[in-house]
């Protein structure tokens, strides 16, 4: 199968070096060639219509040639609600020429139990930065409470790096 490696990270600081680098390790462990590689430096919460780098992989605009794009884990792809849908809708409708594959998750939206599993799995995805930001939220609260946070300056940019 003939594959385009979809690596992301969620910020720009960030690389997706070590991803591609393992996913091309594991698409020749496995017998796919890769033709092409997208690397996306935009957050997972962000939806797929609005990044650029995704898009080129389901755009006409673009004339990739392959079979199949290949993820390091179903994360990658989104960590949002509603693009779960968009996403097993595009490679459903495109089952005859697109697969989508991912490293870690077997993926098969060819049969009810494989589409179940996909969206078990994103759902689990997209809970986790959910249930993260409700508890950081919490954790704020009690925090001004005790007057032991005061938060940064409005506008101000994280000055860690």
């Amino acid at each position: 199968m003939r594959v385009l490696i979809y690596a992301r990270v969620s910020t720009q600081e960030q690389d997706v070096y070590q991803q591609v680098k393992y996913c091309k390790e594991w698409a020749v462990r496995n017998g796919h060639k890769v033709v092409w590689t997208i690397k996306d430096k935009e957050s997972g919460t962000l939806p797929l219509t609005e990044r650029r780098q995704f898009l080129k992989i389901i755009s006409d605009e673009y004339n990739f040639d392959y079979d199949g794009v290949l993820v390091f884990n179903l994360d990658r792809l989104t960590r949002n609600w509603d693009d779960v849908t968009m996403v097993e809708k595009y490679f459903r409708e495109n089952l005859d020429s697109k697969k989508l594959v991912s490293t870690k998750d077997d993926i098969c939206l060819e049969n009810a139990n494989g589409r179940l599993m996909f969206r078990i799995k994103m759902a689990i995805n997209c809970q986790m930065p959910e249930d993260m930001r409700e508890k950081q939220v919490v954790g704020i609260e009690r925090a001004k409470s005790e007057g032991k946070y005061k938060g940064r300056p409005k506008g101000a940019k994280n000055l860690v790096k």
